[in-house]
């Protein structure tokens, strides 16, 4: 039974990244290792008592920094799926939680590459809910970009078209965006061409660089072959429109 719900789970996280840009998922971790990890840690954390079984609901799931920044897009999303999950398998098993469950995925530079370490507790703590807690996580995410790659991330929202409400986090000292597979941002849209533009992270912030599209590159509705972007800043790929806004800061 708790596998057929693992599956569930894991179809689920397949789905969100196939509705997503950037949809190459290349992190050596795959999330069903880690919902293996977790419902692990669950059963043999738990305490019997005279009228129930206890089990743990605060996790905590230790990553490499590399691995974990493979897939910094979608940890919000992964960490409440997960918390989704373990309930399905508290109530399968009939177990109880004190409080509602709680997952945090961070990095740990002493964890090996391709490893998970998960420890788990039972927490009574009314004062982190899910608001705080994915600030929690968010600033953690921050730190292990940073550490990572010495930048600190920038957001990119699409406003329209099939795609809108997607986030991409841009991380990387450059990352490339278009139709291509080979982009680090893949963006199925006709408007956008194979190689569209190349989006540089500097320490000052971030830069586009149209690379001679079809249907160019425009900010703030200007076109542009090459600009400093600013927070809150609009741009715009053929016709497919994004945001840029800074990651973290509660924008």
């Amino acid at each position: 039974m708790v596998s057929s719900i693992l599956d569930a789970f894991e179809d689920s996280f397949e789905r969100l990244v196939e509705g997503s840009v950037g949809r190459v998922f290349k992190s050596p971790v795959q999330p069903a290792e880690i919902g293996r990890k977790l419902e692990r840690a669950m059963v043999t954390n738990q305490v019997a008592s005279v009228d129930s079984t206890l089990v743990p609901n605060d996790y905590r799931v230790a990553l490499h920094p590399t691995d974990m920044v493979a897939f910094a897009d979608f940890i919000p999303a992964l960490c409440r799926q997960m918390e989704n999950w373990l309930g399905d398998v508290a109530d399968r098993h009939g177990f109880t939680i004190i409080d509602r469950m709680r997952v945090l995925i961070h990095g740990d530079e002493t964890v090996p590459r391709r490893a998970i370490q998960v420890t788990a507790a039972i927490a009574d703590r009314p004062d982190i809910d899910a608001g705080r807690q994915a600030t929690i996580q968010e600033t953690e995410v921050i730190r292990v970009i940073g550490h990572t790659s010495g930048l600190r991330p920038v957001r990119m929202t699409f406003t329209n078209g099939a795609i809108k409400g997607s986030e991409f986090l841009i991380r990387k000292p450059v990352t490339t965006m278009g139709r291509a597979l080979d982009n680090d941002l893949v963006v199925e849209s006709s408007e956008v061409s194979r190689h569209h533009a190349r989006l540089e992270l500097e320490q000052e912030g971030l830069r586009i660089i149209d690379l001679d599209s079809t249907n160019g590159t425009r900010v703030n509705g200007r076109s542009i072959r090459s600009q400093r972007i600013h927070p809150n800043d609009d741009v715009t790929f053929g016709t497919l429109a994004a945001r840029v806004t800074a990651f973290g800061d509660g924008d």
